[in-house]
């Protein structure tokens, strides 16, 4: 497999600097090799994710290499694949932990009540919240972590629970999965 290296440095201060920088890279699912060096797999969406942030590095004072077409051992290949796979089954957990939690509310508020209209536009925003969160979370879940079907059944089942509320609000006839 061919890699994509991102060897940087920032001034130590102030903090927020090194912090916004982690963040990045967090977003875009890169796993450290060492103190200042990640990896991603070789894609042209992780290419331009990479300079991207090695431009805001030497922008905010500090330095960066982006080494493409990188080899790594393949014990090293494995340990960078597993803690990606590792880092995205976590957060496909949480997202799971948060769909259902919402799932089981409104399981719950439905047996002995109506939701009015706010709430009902407010359980539709938090769904559109878990979409999204879920749509990061696929973006850089580059080794098809275990969980993403998961998600994905989860986001259905939300969806399918709001658009029954609404169509009950509206006079129609549904029941809560």
């Amino acid at each position: 497999m061919s890699w994509i290296l991102l060897i940087y440095t920032i001034p130590s201060e102030p903090a927020r600097l090194r912090v916004s920088i982690w963040r990045e890279l967090k977003t875009v699912g890169a796993v450290y090799l060492r103190n200042g060096v990640c990896a991603l797999p070789q894609r042209e969406d992780t290419r331009e994710a990479f300079w991207a942030v090695a431009a805001k590095v030497e922008a905010l004072g500090g330095r960066a290499t982006v080494a493409e077409g990188a080899r790594l051992a393949s014990d090293d290949e494995e340990l960078v694949i597993q803690a990606s796979r590792q880092a995205r089954t976590e957060e496909y957990r949480d997202l799971a932990r948060e769909a259902e939690a919402l799932l089981d509310h409104v399981r719950r508020e439905t047996e002995h009540r109506a939701f009015g209209k706010h709430e009902l536009a407010q359980l539709a925003g938090d769904v559109g919240k878990l979409k999204r969160w879920g749509e990061q979370v696929r973006t850089r879940d580059h080794f098809s972590a275990p969980g993403s079907e998961t998600i994905a059944a989860l986001l259905r089942q939300c969806d399918d629970m709001v658009m029954g509320l609404l169509d009950l609000a509206r006079g129609e006839s549904w029941r809560v999965p």
